[in-house]
Parts: C-alpha cells; sequence; structure tokens
C-alpha cells in the first residue's frame, strides 16, 4: 500500500485541453474510426471473451466519439 499512497502524491490532474472546432471534428471522426475497425476485429473472432474485449473497446471508442461531438456543439453555441 506504500506505493500507492506515494504515486497518488506525485499525481498531477492534466490541464483541461483547448480544442478548436476542427480539432474536435477530427478526433470524433478518428475515435469514429478506431470504433468501426475494434468492431470488425470482434466480427473476426469466435472466442467469446475476445469478442467481448473488442466490443467494449468499439463501445470505448463510440463514447469517446461522442464526447467529442457534445464538446463540439457546445462551443459552436457560444
Amino acid at each position: 500500500m506504500d506505493g500507492f499512497f506515494r504515486a497518488r502524491q506525485n499525481f498531477r490532474a492534466m490541464k483541461p485541453l483547448n480544442l478548436t472546432d476542427d480539432e474536435l471534428q477530427d478526433a470524433a471522426q478518428a475515435a469514429r474510426i478506431a470504433s468501426e475497425q475494434a468492431e470488425k476485429d470482434a466480427e473476426r473472432h469466435t472466442n467469446p471473451t475476445l469478442r467481448s474485449m473488442f466490443d467494449g473497446t468499439a463501445r470505448r471508442w463510440r463514447e469517446l466519439a461522442a464526447k467529442f461531438e457534445r464538446a463540439r456543439m457546445s462551443g459552436l453555441q457560444r
């Protein structure tokens, strides 16, 4: 446990990123592409454990793309 608490004391939060609308759009598109690739990889596997890992990865990429899109839309409304 000693190492855990030492690591926590050294943790520094990252400053928020200030991305432009174009950068947010590019990031969302890249996340969607990565999601599609993970879905294709999941389809190739018959092992349920491997398939679920790729499905989970695809879901996380989709969620990240949605976050980028929401950030972009909120920036356009300002």
